[in-house]
């Protein structure tokens, strides 16, 4: 873990942190390590949805973007343009379906997230 390292590496120079009480508290509950961090570990509700929305959108876009780069790859090859000359073309396809498989299996999380958060506990 990055902070352990930090507080390892640098408490004898932030004014003797002790390093045990910090560990502790990491490893024990959210609340004492976002206290001693100064930063919020857990995300909101409002938070999670935002990211979500946000994954949606980057995916339309690169889905757009894949849709035009095969266009173009296709009016490419139509007009006869040498398969060497296409090497960047491909690879930026490639980058483009690569990012899709990401922001697709992110997605999916979130939409699973969602199903569970709206499921409530059963009387």
């Amino acid at each position: 873990m990055e902070v352990e390292y930090l507080i390892e590496k640098l408490g004898r120079h932030l004014g003797g942190i002790d390093v045990e009480k910090v560990k502790s508290a990491l490893r024990s509950r959210a609340e004492g390590a976002e206290r001693i961090l100064g930063i919020r570990l857990e995300e909101t509700e409002a938070e999670v949805e935002a990211e979500c929305r946000r994954i949606r959108g980057l995916l339309g876009r690169y889905k757009e973007e894949e849709r035009r780069l095969t266009d173009l790859y296709r009016e490419l090859k139509l007009l006869g343009v040498a398969p060497s000359d296409l090497e960047a073309l491909k690879k930026r396809m490639r980058e483009v379906r690569r990012r899709i498989r990401l922001y697709r299996e992110i997605e999916k999380r979130c939409q699973g997230r969602s199903v569970s958060s709206q499921v409530g506990p059963q009387s």
